[in-house]
């Protein structure tokens, strides 16, 4: 049964809810739905499980996928809602989707701050987070977000002064471009974002702080710090539900080896570290992240890097608080942070380098990739700027309001474009997912010793890329149990050795010996098990 799901929209929550019910009702035998907490305004944070029902979903590995840490990056809600609808449509027919749903057990959190993706969906704001106020409950002096003109849209206003940092471009007249050290005539502009003024005093015109000042990816434990040294970061870690919610979920669920968070924009698969550069990870686990990366850049097209090395231009103020950084050092998973879409590199600009330099273009190259922009934007007949309008503002008197649609063209992707993101980063996680360890129970030999006494002996395999505690770290910070082969059966005694052998972690694609001795009647039947946290569960069964 295929249930009407269309990849090139962007789905608000009550629509979200009723994919999750069609799915869940055309699909009962591969997915569940659940809440694993709630937002600030009390809506639940809907996880939906996805595996077959051969096995039970926690002794299967686990691969966590969530969306909209960022409410305005709607662009992963797609994503995270193309991949629930792929694995489920294609299961049966596919070979890729029927292994994975055979083999691994799926989390899919398709929208995390829902209070601040309904408002970004709803009206013409756009907001980091969640909807409390932070860190003032009053709006603060100064110039705030606002659709002045009714259109819908917060773009620009732009006012001549003679003393302005702007003028109009010689090669499209829309766009707006630096004034030069040297230029003295012609016509210039001050250019602001579309809003209000608090507490105006005739003269200066300054930006304030967002009223929706928190930044739930700053929110979490590891690294924390106050908000006056880390923007956005909230009370306490955890302080916000959202962030909260997604931790206890993602530590009570021992079987996740693996995760994705999607955000926007950049086109960029993003590792950690956060804080520390590559040269301090542990050597097995920075391998991993470069292959892994550098295969799925291969899929993608997208740069891959660590937020520390690649993404952070003032090393003496790293980012803290971050959610990446969280489930790996503290929770020792394998994970990432994409950043979809980057509508610039689509116009074709240079890509950008994630070097951690961060080398500003000069103007004339920035006024340069803007033309190419435009231009792209005309040829695919898009409806993405808006034309510059005179509008009489009630504080700073004639303006002219105008400029991008920068939630939909910049932000996020015109809604058409988003199949091909989905689709291509859909293939990224599902080559994360195979990746990960699993065990299987092979060579099993029987020897007779005696009347009734056996020897068993075996291998225990790691069959994945990856270590069966999800990374080196992991094994490190003993947040996972070590892996465990057990022998039993009806009458079956073990009178040599232990019953359940302690095999350690293993590391990717590696083999262990089991032994026994057991004492056990002709034409029992015995199960042997190996079982990992995260490389889930495998059994043989005979008889002696």
């Amino acid at each position: 049964m295929k249930v009407e799901y269309n990849a090139a929209k962007y789905y608000t929550w009550s629509e979200i809810l009723e994919l999750i019910e069609a799915w869940q009702k055309a699909f009962p035998e591969l997915c569940k739905s659940y809440p694993i907490g709630k937002t600030y305004e009390g809506r639940e944070i809907i996880c939906l499980e996805i595996t077959t029902p051969n096995g039970c979903p926690d002794e299967k590995p686990g691969y966590y996928v969530d969306a909209n840490f960022h409410a305005g990056e709607v662009t992963g809600s797609a994503v995270a809602l193309y991949t629930i609808s792929w694995l489920l449509e294609n299961y049966g027919t596919d070979d890729d989707a029927t292994y994975l749903l055979d083999n691994r057990t799926w989390y899919i959190v398709p929208r995390v701050s829902i209070d601040g993706s309904e408002m970004y969906l709803h009206t013409p704001f756009t907001l980091r987070s969640s909807t409390r106020l932070f860190p003032y409950t009053e709006d603060q002096p100064g110039l705030h977000n606002e659709d002045m003109d009714g259109d819908g849209w917060i773009s620009q206003m732009r006012i001549e002064d003679p003393h302005g940092d702007f003028k109009v471009s010689e090669s499209d007249p829309r766009l707006m471009v630096r004034r030069q050290p040297d230029d003295v005539c012609g016509t210039f502009y001050r250019v602001y974002p579309e809003g209000r003024i608090v507490d105006f005093d005739g003269i200066e015109v300054r930006t304030a702080r967002s009223r929706w000042g928190l930044d739930v990816n700053r929110n979490m434990p590891a690294f924390w710090d106050i908000d006056a040294k880390q923007v956005g970061s909230g009370d306490y870690a955890l302080s916000e539900p959202e962030t909260k919610s997604v931790a206890d979920f993602l530590i009570s669920k021992k079987n996740i080896a693996g995760a994705m968070s999607y955000h926007t924009s950049g086109d960029v698969h993003l590792r950690p570290c956060c804080t520390t550069p590559d040269s301090q990870m542990i050597r097995e686990d920075f391998q991993a992240y470069r292959l892994l990366g550098t295969l799925g850049a291969e899929v993608t097209g997208y740069g891959h890097c660590s937020v520390y090395d690649g993404f952070t231009s003032d090393r003496n103020n790293p980012l803290r608080g971050v959610y990446l950084d969280w489930i790996y050092n503290h929770r020792g998973i394998l994970s990432w942070s994409t950043e979809l879409w980057n509508a610039q590199t689509m116009a074709g600009c240079d890509k950008p380098k994630f070097d951690g330099l961060r080398t500003p273009k000069s103007d004339k190259e920035q006024e340069q990739d803007q033309l190419k922009v435009l231009a792209w934007h005309d040829k695919e007949e898009l409806d993405s700027f808006i034309p510059w309008t005179t509008f009489e503002h009630p504080q700073l008197g004639t303006v002219e309001i105008g400029g991008w649609k920068n939630k939909y063209m910049f932000q996020n992707p015109p809604p058409r474009f988003l199949p091909d993101v989905c689709e291509k980063n859909l293939r990224f996680t599902n080559m994360q997912a195979k990746a990960m360890a699993f065990l299987e129970v092979r060579k099993v030999k029987v020897e007779k010793v005696a009347e009734g006494v056996y020897r068993v002996t075996c291998g225990i395999v790691n069959g994945g890329y990856l270590n069966t505690a999800g990374t080196a770290l992991a094994t490190r910070i003993r947040v996972t149990k070590p892996v465990e082969a057990c022998i039993c059966g009806d009458g079956v005694t073990v009178i040599q050795g232990k019953a359940k052998l302690e095999m350690g972690h293993m590391a990717g694609r590696t083999e262990k010996k089991a032994e026994w001795v057991i004492q056990a009647a002709p034409g029992t039947e015995v199960t042997i098990t190996a079982q990992g946290e995260r490389s889930g569960v495998a059994k043989h069964t005979f008889k002696v």
